[in-house]
């Protein structure tokens, strides 16, 4: 015997068939044989094969793999090999041990079984017909069926009962030979299960979803595929910090897993929360920044990330299809997807940002951790024993309970004979919801000393802490201060004195002269309230919390002290470095709400990082926010600051000047001449001919002089006019830093993405800057009318497969409100199994699938994703050493795909009475980086009806569903037709025509990229209004919004009809000389757009009222113009 992975080759197996069952080794693994070679079997096992030796034994079981059907199939979790997974769980834990063998159904369940009133004793049966039934669920009664295989004269029927699935319920004689029927029957799930005729498929899956059904209808029955490329979201990696409007930097991994809201589970690696409670961040609007509702929180997976750094040594990491925004060179904004920015391209990154919140207090209820630390502030314990004389005996003991001490002890605190404990008033509040105040003298018990405690941080707070972070220490109970200068050192003393109402001692520490102050609760207050690490300070300081919060005055002391301490300046360029990321990190942010432009490095050799000032307005703002103050210290780095500011003139800064093309500065001459330019001082040739960027100065300069000449070309003026003021609105918040390098760097793992309204962007990262934000399956399972639902999970993640469970767990079905899970089947096969069992996990489905199919249900499976289970014969073809196929797949790919779709279909069951049922299979396709040319994708495009294609860049747009209606197909609708024209004889036609006028759109668009849409006629300018309203009024729905996230058939076809009819009426208005501007501000339209949320009860009456309405309104502005 060999053994390679999940493949084993046994010898000694002639007579075995193939596809037969065997159990390899002492603990009989689950295997199946694929291939046999003279007396060689080569089989794949279905477990874990680590341990398995050479010489162990291979037992062959005679059967082929099969599946058992029956009542206790419904609303249950499966793993490829049919075990259940929640009966696994309860019995051995959360983990499958390889081995582990027991029942798809449970045996010892009894059933409820009816007879059939159809048959009776000596009656003719055959395969299908049915016996009885069993009320599996509230949505499902299951038919039990003569098994396929088995026809004769029924000899016995058991009367109505209970069962369990291994009872004989009837005997069927044929020939003298008797076969048993049971509850429960097997069938081998790589064999079809039989049926009487095809049928075409002629009737839609409804589901709900307006692109689908109208747009690229799937057949009741039929097939389709919905490629999306791995990693295809718009994300950034977890420990990205996300700037909130609070100033919390919270890492978006921590926002995500702290989050509470709905979850929904959009595919096999992809999650979103729709937020309880919606996140404030800041977003760029394309002018300035503005507070801003995140309202879901998404995650997502990657394979590559695209590491982009900048001129000034920002450095991010986004997945590839994340869009930044950059400037171009005609002064516009836009947003381009990560893997296409380019070097030389310009970022626009944050500069300043607006102030949002109150000053924050002082969190000392954090020491309240340590029992010794006690209050002795006079006025606010006198009022703590106030209250706790008015507090009854039940109430004391229980707050007794919850400090932690004896009734004896808080009756001593009452009497004063104790000391108060700062926990003890921490309590009262959180207990009473009663401020009692907080102590401004904190000590420790048994101790006479105090400390003096802030209430609020100071700008003196704020320096000192600048300059512990920055020279300063903690060691055990001591605080210590080290510098040579004697002033800085005497000034750590002043600040300390000022704060605590403390005073440290001069001392010398290995040659550095120190400032030491020796307090347990002053050491204790400063790590506790302030983050400053006691341990490897240099490499793990932080900006405190509360400073990030705090007003400039604050953070410009802050900064001071970390300056003096850490900071340097030397030939025009301003320095301060630290061995903590985070901390550079922090001091980012500060400078941001300062409105200091900075660059960084890292210095790889020693470990650091360097911020750097270097231009002359920069260094002149941060030496009068943050040095001003104490200019009149004798320190060399501010004197020499200050002299070099005061000795230099205020000139263009790089960063704020504009990289404009030279032939959008061209357009001014059409304006203006050189000359009029030159009488006003402006040369633009250097800005043309020399390649050198407009300036803020320059932008302003032209701005006025263009407004003075409005008299020469109206348009062409107010348009630069309009141009270059928002620049100058966008150079007070942004700057545009030149792209330097783009990497792209491997990396597998989570992602994670704010989804955020009206800007769709947020603050964040390591350094300020803007990142672009970012659920169709699910909502198949969810909203198509379907009888039975088969979600199977191939190769998920085992955590990623438990929130898909839940959540299917919480849906309702949306026809009887009853939980979905009672009319869904679960197989789940998570990434951490042998690869093999994908492969069985797919086709247990379609059988599932097929059994309830012949019971005349109408049945829908989802397989998530077909691309696993394709990497997972690579797998095994590689090592049977099979001559690969393109890109390394076997050569075989396409006809076990074929195999697979080619048993959905709509069929006449057999047997009696007649039905009809239908199984749809809706697979995902996972290419990876969304490329559809791959195998995988072209061989599943063989066997499809309909291709729903998943356009990350509608995505990016927040248009969902992200449906590419140009190009989605679907070979439906010819079929289909005939359904919808007795209901909705335009139907075709409407259909035909929305699509010609997107197809159009498209064409159009490529003519305003080039000319503008000005250039274009009336009638085409029309054309794109309504190819937009059919974008966002049709296309467009929210899985979330109660009412949109289904719309049914009729409502679908009216909201299409009426925005056609718009259009006819809009066309005929301009034939007559109605301006296009009249009939854009019809409030018809408006009207228009708010129909999809008409709640489904009301729909026909406000339907039939704006029709009326739209009719009316055209009307009038033909008889107007007439």
């Amino acid at each position: 015997m060999r053994v390679s992975g999940p493949l084993v080759v046994a010898e000694g197996m002639r007579g075995s068939m193939v596809y037969e069952v065997v159990y390899v080794g002492e603990e009989r693994l689950i295997g199946e044989i694929i291939g046999m070679q003279e007396d060689k079997a080569f089989i794949q096992v279905y477990e874990d094969t680590t341990g398995l030796k050479v010489g162990e034994p291979v037992e062959g079981s005679g059967s082929l793999l099969s599946a058992e059907l029956g009542p206790g199939i419904v609303g249950k979790v499966f793993d490829g090999l049919q075990r259940p997974l929640s009966t696994i769980g309860e019995l051995i834990g959360p983990f499958v041990k390889r081995g582990i063998k027991l029942p798809a159904l449970p045996r010892n369940i009894k059933w409820y079984f009816k007879r059939s009133k159809d048959v009776k004793i000596g009656d003719k049966v055959g395969p299908g017909d049915v016996i009885g039934v069993v009320k599996e669920t509230e949505l499902i009664d299951h038919y039990i069926m003569v098994p396929p295989n088995v026809h004769g004269t029924l000899k016995e029927l058991v009367n109505d009962g209970d069962y369990t699935v291994e009872d004989v319920i009837a005997v069927i004689e044929s020939n003298g030979v008797k076969h048993y029927v049971r509850l429960m029957q097997r069938w081998p799930v790589r064999k079809p299960r039989p049926y009487s005729s095809r049928l075409e498929p002629t009737e839609p899956l409804i589901t709900g979803q307006r692109v689908l059904d109208l747009m690229f209808p799937i057949a009741r029955g039929g097939k389709a595929a919905v490629p999306g490329g791995f990693g295809s979201g718009k994300c950034v990696p977890p420990g990205t910090p996300v700037l909130l409007t609070n100033w919390d930097l919270i890492p978006i991994d921590e926002l995500y897993r702290n989050a509470e809201g709905r979850r929904i589970k959009l595919n096999d690696k992809e999650e979103l929360i729709e937020l309880k409670k919606p996140i404030n961040v800041l977003g760029f609007d394309g002018i300035r920044f503005k507070v801003v509702k995140a309202t879901h929180i998404y995650k997502g997976y990657t394979d590559k990330l695209i590491e982009i750094k900048t001129s000034t040594g920002k450095t991010l990491k986004v997945t590839p299809n994340h869009k930044l925004p950059v400037i171009d060179s005609y002064g516009t904004v836009r947003y381009i997807k990560a893997i296409d920015i380019r070097p030389g391209m310009h970022l626009i990154v944050p500069k300043k940002v607006p102030l949002v919140g109150n000053e924050p207090k002082i969190p000392i209820e954090r020491l309240a951790k340590y029992e010794d630390v006690v209050s002795k502030d006079a006025e606010v314990n006198e009022r703590v024993r106030e209250f706790l004389n008015k507090l009854s005996m039940k109430d004391l003991k229980e707050l007794c309970n919850t400090v932690g001490i004896s009734l004896s002890t808080l009756n001593d605190i009452k009497k004063r004979k104790r000391s108060i404990p700062l926990r003890l008033i921490v309590t009262i509040k959180k207990t009473f919801n009663v401020d009692l105040g907080s102590p401004r003298i904190l000590g420790l018990r048994r101790s006479k000393l105090s400390l003096r405690i802030p209430l609020k941080v100071s700008e003196e707070l704020a320096e000192l802490l600048g300059l512990i972070l920055a020279d300063g220490s903690i060691v055990k109970n001591r605080v210590v201060f080290f510098n040579n200068s004697s002033e800085l050192r005497r000034k750590f003393n002043d600040l300390l004195y000022k704060t605590f109402g403390l005073r440290g001692r001069e001392k010398i520490a290995n040659t550095v002269y120190a400032v030491e102050v020796t307090s347990s609760l002053l050491a204790r207050f400063l790590k506790e309230v302030f983050d400053i690490p006691s341990k490897r300070k240099s490499r793990n300081a932080v900006v405190p919390r509360i400073i990030m919060k705090a007003s400039p005055k604050i953070i410009a002391a802050f900064i001071r002290g970390l300056y003096l301490g850490d900071g340097s300046f030397h030939q025009s360029t301003l320095e301060i470095s630290s061995s903590s990321p985070k901390l550079i990190s922090g001091l980012a942010y500060l400078l941001l709400k300062l409105g200091i432009s900075y660059s960084i490095s890292k210095d790889e050799k020693y470990h650091r990082y360097r911020l750097f000032i270097t231009s002359v307005r920069d260094l002149k703002k941060f030496y009068e926010i943050v040095l001003l103050n104490v200019s009149n210290l004798d320190i060399s780095k501010i004197r020499k600051l200050k002299e070099y500011v005061s000795s230099k003139e205020l000139g263009s800064i790089l960063k704020d000047a504009v990289p404009l093309d030279p032939r959008f500065l061209k357009l001014i001459y059409r304006v203006l001449s050189k000359r009029k330019l030159g009488s006003e001082g402006i040369n633009i040739g250097n800005y043309i001919y020399n390649g050198e960027r407009l300036g803020y100065k320059t932008i302003l300069k032209l701005k006025h002089v263009l407004m003075r000449s409005l008299d020469v070309r109206v348009t062409e003026a107010l348009t630069l006019i309009e141009r270059l003021k928002t620049l100058l609105s966008m150079l007070n918040y942004v700057t545009f830093e030149r792209v330097e390098h783009v990497n792209v760097i491997k990396y597998e793992g989570e992602v994670y993405d704010l989804v955020v309204e009206e800007t769709h962007n947020f603050i964040g990262g390591e350094v300020p800057v803007i990142y672009h934000n970012t659920v169709l399956l699910q909502t198949l399972t969810k909203w198509s009318r379907t009888k039975l639902n088969i979600y199977v999970g191939c190769g998920e993640r085992g955590n990623e497969m438990a929130d898909a469970l839940h959540s299917f767990l919480r849906l309702k079905d949306p026809v009887s409100g009853r939980p979905l899970y009672e009319k869904a089947v679960f197989i789940a096969n998570t990434s951490n199994m042998p690869v093999a069992a994908r492969e069985t996990s797919v086709f247990l489905g379609v059988t599932i699938g097929e059994y309830f199919r012949d019971m005349g249900y109408d049945v829908l499976m989802v397989a998530d994703s077909t691309s696993r289970w394709a990497e997972a014969m690579r797998e095994i073809s590689a090592r049977l050493e099979e001559m690969p196929g393109e890109e390394g797949f076997p050569a075989y790919l396409g006809s076990r795909l074929a195999e697979f779709y080619e048993r959905s279909g709509r069929v006449k069951c057999l047997g009696r009475p007649k039905r009809e049922g239908s199984l749809t299979i809706v697979g995902a396709v996972s290419p990876p980086g969304a490329d559809f040319s791959e195998p995988v994708t072209q061989n599943t495009l063989r066997y499809i009806g309909t291709f729903i294609a998943l356009d990350v860049a509608l995505a990016n747009r927040r248009h969902f569903p992200a449906v590419n209606w140009l190009m989605s197909y679907s070979l439906y609708v010819e079929t289909v037709a005939r359904w919808w024209s007795k209901r909705y004889p335009r139907w075709k036609e409407m259909r035909d025509r929305a699509l010609s006028i997107l197809q159009r759109e498209a064409e159009l668009m490529e003519i305003v990229r080039l000319v503008g849409p000005d250039a274009l006629p009336d009638n085409d300018k029309l054309l794109l209004d309504v190819a937009k309203m059919i974008r966002e009024d049709f296309l467009q729905q929210n899985a979330f919004h109660p009412i949109d996230c289904y719309c049914p058939p009729d409502k679908t076809v009216k909201i299409l009809e009426i925005i056609l009819k718009f259009y006819e009426l809009s066309s005929k208005a301009l034939e007559v000389g109605v301006p296009l501007e009249k009939v854009r501000a019809l409030p018809v339209r408006a009207k228009i757009a708010r129909l999809k949320h008409v709640p489904y009860e009301d729909f026909s009456k406000v339907y039939e009222s704006l029709s009326k309405e739209l009719a009316d309104s055209f009307k009038k502005l033909m008889e107007g113009t007439s």
